[in-house]
């Protein structure tokens, strides 16, 4: 019950960021009569590999007396983007101390920003905002397993037109498979910086009006 209130929470607000974008879209396409002004808007359409590099945080009673550990590896994926509205799904592994691995599938759904939604910002007109859920398992270097629900939200800036930096915020509710020796549940919290190669990219034209 908690994982399925934690999916339909992650959903519903990601419906109220993409609803908001498109109004404030609309917004701005409705203000300007000088002439158009045209602005590249990157699409984030195809296939993607990178790596990540973060922290883990867990409960006190985890593993040793440090419950924040280094954690990084690598992600996969493939986007599809409808308007600014951003589908996709992607699998990753990561590799920690007293980790032997832990990886998961997840299913990504976010809003494309630009310049005529945020004018000026920081996010320029090559931004991705994103909400992520799925399933994630792993296992440890005592040869315990664990899995369970996987969610969190990210953003992700162009630096060029096949290079994205991102910063990702995960939360992981797993449960081991050995309630002898350890504790049933297994929550814990991960941030990580995100370096990706876009192998498929393009980008189109938006006329501001």
């Amino acid at each position: 019950m908690r994982i399925l209130k934690l999916t339909l929470a992650t959903f519903a607000a990601l419906a109220g960021l993409t609803v908001a974008a498109s109004a404030a879209d609309l917004g701005h396409r409705g203000s300007y009569k000088d002439e158009p002004i045209v602005a590249p808007v990157y699409a984030w359409n195809g296939v993607y590999i990178g790596g990540n590099l973060g922290a883990a945080f867990f409960d006190d009673d985890f593993g040793d007396d440090d419950d924040t550990i280094l954690i990084g590896g690598v992600h996969v994926g493939f986007n599809r983007q409808i308007d600014r509205l951003v589908v996709g799904l992607e699998a990753d592994v990561n590799f920690a101390e007293d980790i032997d691995y832990l990886a998961s599938v997840r299913a990504r759904l976010g809003a494309a920003v630009g310049d005529t939604f945020l004018r000026d910002s920081f996010l320029g007109n090559s931004a991705l905002i994103y909400l992520t859920a799925g399933y994630a398992w792993g296992e440890d270097d005592f040869g315990v397993e664990a899995d369970g629900f996987v969610g969190g939200v990210g953003i992700e800036k162009m630096l060029r037109e096949n290079v994205s930096l991102g910063l990702e915020g995960l939360y992981y509710a797993l449960e081991t498979d050995d309630r002898i020796f350890r504790d049933e549940d297994v929550d814990f919290f991960t941030l990580r910086a995100r370096l990706t190669f876009h192998l498929s990219h393009d980008r189109h034209h938006d006329a501001m009006k």
